[in-house]
């Protein structure tokens, strides 16, 4: 497990690193403060996140940001379009 979490960390690196590389700016560099927003989601992908999560060794909240700033970063390259 602990070779998956290593594969896992070199290919996405954390995801406040990504969201330094990807900042506006004007952007300061003081390490972003979490914030708590809510989002709707259904069960089947609360499932997977926690189950990622859990073969992962990390935490949901961790998952999901690393994941959000990858997606966004593949949206906001063109690599994949949303229309």
């Amino acid at each position: 497990m602990a070779k998956k979490q290593q594969s896992l960390e070199k290919k996405l690196g954390s995801w406040t690193d990504q969201a330094k590389l990807t900042r506006t700016p004007e952007a300061s560099d003081e390490e972003p403060v979490p914030l708590r927003q809510t989002y709707h989601l259904n069960r089947s992908l609360m499932d997977r996140i926690a189950e990622l999560a859990k073969a992962q060794g990390v935490s949901e909240n961790e998952i999901i940001g690393r994941l959000l700033t990858w997606a966004l970063d593949q949206v906001a390259s063109g690599r994949h379009p949303l229309k």
